[in-house]
């Protein structure tokens, strides 16, 4: 009997570059989009010295993993708004691209400046959450009321 000869060498290298690639697929995926879509958040209340606002909008970014993050537009001016960091900042119109609806925005766009503020209030009011802080430079109150989804979990069961 002959002994058994190993395997070929080609066998070898495309056994090594399919495990490349099954490892690589992950580095090689397509890269995070450039831009950031604002969306609307519908039946969202908010508040400015205790008094309804006229004219503004907020929006999230619907698949920006940072779902902390809102952008509130008042007028013509635009503000980032991240409860995780508590901090409010102002960026410029011109960043933003209307698409319908939605707002478009370079991923890796900065704010013009960052606005000081205080008395942050991040708390679960039952079928909303509640955002209130107070802009120490202008000595403006902020509210906003984010409507929850309620749990349906036990309801069927």
């Amino acid at each position: 009997m002959r002994p058994r000869r190993a395997e070929s060498p080609s066998l070898l290298i495309s056994a090594a570059a399919l495990c490349f690639l099954l490892l690589a697929t992950p580095l090689l995926s397509a890269p995070a989009p450039e831009k950031v879509v604002w969306t609307p958040v519908s039946d969202a209340l908010f508040r400015i010295d205790s008094k309804p606002a006229k004219f503004w909008t907020l929006y999230h970014a619907g698949k920006d993993k940072k779902e902390h993050r809102l952008l509130l537009q008042i007028g013509a001016r635009y503000l980032m708004i991240d409860t995780q960091l508590r901090l409010i900042a102002e960026y410029d119109p011109a960043a933003f691209e209307k698409k319908g609806k939605e707002y478009e925005m370079p991923r890796d766009t900065k704010g013009l400046k960052a606005l000081p503020t205080e008395d942050w209030i991040l708390r679960d009011v039952g079928t909303s959450f509640l955002i209130s802080t107070k802009l120490k430079e202008e000595g403006r109150l902020l509210e906003i009321q984010l409507p929850k989804l309620p749990d349906l979990r036990n309801v069927l069961w």
